[in-house]
């Protein structure tokens, strides 16, 4: 009998058998990296049938880690012992040993291996009467959990939840708008879930916010990063040459239309150079004024590729639930600044043709695009 960490994927098994492999390859793959990044030494990562078996000395550390790993549902440390009866009793015995005199426990078994010369309900009933405590199926205070396969047996009492989703790098790249706000980290965590690779895009205001933020989004990147083998890329892209043309040219009421349609358009021709298939952003419906209806249409208008907003009917309380959740909002609140370009009175029902009139005014602007490319800086975090 011997400690091995479990670990389980639930969505996977909706996938065909080549889609299937192919993810758990990944998912492997990923664990293998983000163990040793963190600096874990002498693992073993072993597929089974249903689940990955991790064997190592640093059981605490490495459960950590992997609860920052897309693509599963739960793990837990676990007795790995023969499958016949009496390996299973004495690895339940052992396990029930630990419960409190005072406390109930319940067995729950799998066997998914038929041919076992025993049935889940022997496992609960046999070897739960020699146990010397009070039973509770309803609400237990300790349950023990059993699941036979045709060589082995594993015994474990507590389900670790994962982050879920689908492994890392298994559907796709996308390029990430992101601000020093509390939107855009929880809109890329989201994408990173549903196995998306991603790359990031600040546009930089300069002198018009109230406050320099790169160290800000640096950090919330660097957060992101904890739940991705291998580094994330960060372009930081100068904007304010762009913001002031856009001022001394354009309706004030449309400055923020107008600032969210050249970003698209420089992060669309950024996310070609990258192979990336789509644009994210942390945009919720009537959020803010840029962020109606007709004002998202307009400035989606400019592009060719998709935009992606996992965040668009989120509540605000929710999403600020979830930033707290991966470690994303205390970062946000202090990267976080205003925008000084912002008028007092935007608006919130643009008309495409009246916004393609101001963004003629722009003089220059494909120089202008390509120089804020050239200038862009690209960091490793």
């Amino acid at each position: 009998m011997k400690e091995v960490i479990i670990v389980k994927y639930a969505e996977l098994w909706l996938k065909s058998e080549p889609v299937r492999r192919r993810f758990i390859s990944v998912l492997m793959s990923n664990i293998k990296q983000m163990l040793h990044e963190c600096g874990v030494k002498n693992f073993g990562v072993v597929p089974a049938r249903d689940m990955i078996l991790i064997e190592t000395k640093e059981k605490k550390k490495v459960i950590e880690i992997l609860k920052n790993v897309f693509g599963i549902s739960w793990l837990a440390t676990a007795f790995e012992t023969g499958s016949n009866f009496e390996a299973i009793e004495d690895a339940v015995l052992e396990v029930a040993r630990t419960i409190p005199e005072n406390k109930t426990f319940a067995i729950r078994a799998s066997r998914s291996d038929k041919q076992l010369p025993y049935k889940s309900r022997d496992i609960e009933v046999k070897i739960g009467e020699k146990i010397n405590r009070s039973v509770n199926l309803s609400d237990p205070d300790f349950t023990i959990y059993v699941e036979a396969k045709t060589r082995h047996a594993y015994v474990y009492t507590e389900k670790i939840e994962g982050p879920g989703g689908l492994p890392y790098r298994t559907t796709g790249k996308v390029l990430v708008l992101i601000s020093g706000g509390i939107d855009s980290p929880v809109a890329s965590w989201l994408m990173m879930r549903r196995g998306c690779e991603v790359e990031f895009a600040h546009f930089h205001p300069e002198v018009f916010a109230a406050k320099d933020n790169l160290e800000g989004i640096k950090n919330i990147v660097k957060r992101l990063s904890e739940y991705a083998p291998g580094a994330l890329h960060l372009h930081i892209i100068p904007y304010s040459e762009i913001q002031s043309s856009i001022a001394r040219n354009c309706e004030r009421k449309a400055t923020c239309i107008l600032c969210r349609r050249i970003m698209y358009k420089i992060a669309e021709k950024l996310a070609k150079t990258m192979n990336a298939e789509a644009i994210v952003t942390g945009e919720n419906l009537a959020q803010v004024a840029s962020q109606t209806m007709d004002n998202l249409f307009v400035e989606a208008h400019a592009l060719t590729m998709p935009v992606f907003r996992p965040l668009i009917c989120f509540n605000k309380d929710e999403t600020i639930k979830l930033a707290k959740k991966i470690g994303t909002y205390r970062l946000s609140v202090e990267a976080s600044a205003c925008c000084l370009l912002t008028p007092k009175r935007p608006m919130t029902s643009a008309k495409l043709e009246f916004i393609k009139r101001e963004e003629k005014k722009i003089k220059n602007l494909d120089k202008l695009i390509e120089n804020a490319l050239k200038r862009r800086q690209e960091v490793i975090l």
